[in-house]
């Protein structure tokens, strides 16, 4: 069987038997997924990059400690925001890109947005000034709500994974995406006229 019709949970075990080839797929599969979950955090695409490398780099030397009871997808997430979270507190300051290069700096070379690997075809692609906009809006959010918001609209995750994630239970995950969308309702309203 390839490792490209193997599940994720497969890969990594394949992973920890020494199968070069199965850490390779799994950067196929994930790679786009992290880089944008690490830009949402640092901010800067070179250094995205780098922290996504260093997502695969922990995977790989982390391999046998991989709980084959969880799903691959919040423990990878959960490698990339620690090591995103240690760079910001390292540089104390995030540098923040101007809103047109960290909107496009999530597009393919057509120009397109980048999707998800759980978008469909039919969905319609944000344009820049989307982005724009809704990148104005989550500025105004703390950064735990803006990792939230990230979690469950970006990377499509459910609550129960985002708790795993952010260390909470689904319970307060739930509660507090709740609350964040209810204060964002106003956010919306005055930005809505400036675009």
């Amino acid at each position: 069987m390839s490792t490209s019709s193997r599940t994720d949970e497969e890969l990594i075990a394949l992973l920890c038997e020494g199968a070069q080839d199965a850490l390779a797929e799994l950067v196929r599969r994930y790679q786009n997924d992290i880089f944008r979950f690490c830009l949402h955090y640092v901010r800067d695409v070179e250094r995205a990059k780098e922290m996504a490398q260093e997502t695969f780099i922990r995977v790989y030397v982390a391999r046998g400690r991989f709980d084959a009871e969880r799903k691959f997808r919040p423990w990878v997430l959960c490698i990339a925001r620690n090591l995103c979270l240690n760079e910001l507190k390292r540089k104390k300051a995030v540098p923040m890109e101007s809103l047109e290069e960290y909107a496009s700096s999530a597009r393919d070379e057509s120009g397109e947005v980048f999707r998800s690997s759980a978008d469909g075809p039919d969905n319609t692609l944000m344009t820049v000034e989307r982005h724009e906009w809704l990148f104005k809006v989550l500025d105004t959010l703390d950064a735990e709500s803006r990792e939230i918001v990230n979690l469950r609209f970006f990377q499509r995750m459910a609550a129960r994974d985002i708790a795993e994630i952010v260390g909470s239970t689904e319970g307060a995950v739930r509660t507090r995406l709740h609350r964040i969308l209810r204060s964002l309702r106003d956010e919306f309203t005055e930005l809505k006229d400036e675009f």
